[in-house]
């Protein structure tokens, strides 16, 4: 049995750690859902205008929700990094396979990865300061609206990725 490496062991660690963490976000989305906002947080990702988010904030306020959003929000940030470390990891771990499409698809998902945690923060850190501030901004809404597609696609190309990159790794150890 092969011993796994360091970056193989910060690869499962973090990727599944932020997967998990994921996990406790999309059970909270429920509380942030209504009529307003009846996607929860993501309504608020890409509200897109201060108007929009001020009314997300003030449904949530009037709900009791707002301080546990943004916690959510909060729990985001962490996720971001542990995440897209993770994923950034398992990337680099495939790029260094001697079958050349398992290692270009290592690095389509290095790039993604980066990419993920770039866009995903600069969503974030608007949403929050946005909801610590209780003041949605033109500016920091269109700029979370912005990065939230980016960051989707990337987030897709990385957990997408890595399913493959596992599946076609694992076929070739049985067929050596």
């Amino acid at each position: 049995m092969m011993r796994e490496s360091k970056l193989e062991r910060r690869f499962w660690r973090f990727w599944l750690g932020g997967l998990l963490i994921l996990a406790v976000m999309i059970a909270m989305n429920p509380w942030f859902t209504n009529a307003v906002s009846p996607w929860g947080i993501r309504d608020h990702q890409s509200a897109g205008n201060a108007l929009r988010v001020d009314a997300i904030q003030a449904a949530w306020q009037a709900a009791g929700v707002l301080n546990l959003a943004r916690f959510g929000i909060a729990l985001d940030l962490v996720y971001i990094g542990i995440y897209s470390f993770g994923a950034y990891c398992g990337g680099r771990l495939f790029a260094q396979s001697n079958w050349r499409p398992l290692r270009r698809l290592g690095w389509v998902i290095v790039t993604a990865a980066v990419l993920v945690g770039i866009a995903d923060y600069v969503e974030t850190i608007c949403q929050f300061v946005q909801a610590i501030s209780y003041k949605g901004d033109d500016m920091l809404a269109a700029m979370a609206a912005t990065a939230q597609p980016i960051k989707s696609t990337a987030f897709l190309v990385t957990f997408f990725g890595l399913l493959v990159a596992l599946f076609l790794r694992r076929r070739t150890m049985r067929a050596a």
